[in-house]
């Protein structure tokens, strides 16, 4: 299935999590995926959601790193 990660296409397996999301856009972009628990990350409409929520097609998910 397809959804956006920080205005980014991402493809991802059927029942897959956010986690798995935001970890194949670390992957994409070449970045350290051990920062991927210290995250916050959103929907689109800027509620906060945990790493565990499933994923559905066409979904916007956002995510800031915490200081």
């Amino acid at each position: 299935m397809r959804l956006k990660v920080n205005r980014k296409n991402i493809d991802v397996f059927e029942g897959a999590e956010v986690r798995h999301a935001i970890l194949s856009y670390f992957a994409l972009k070449g970045m350290d995926v051990s920062q991927v628990d210290s995250l916050t990350v959103y929907d689109r409409w800027g509620h906060e959601i945990d790493l565990g929520a499933p994923a559905s097609q066409y979904d916007t998910i956002k995510f800031k790193k915490n200081k």
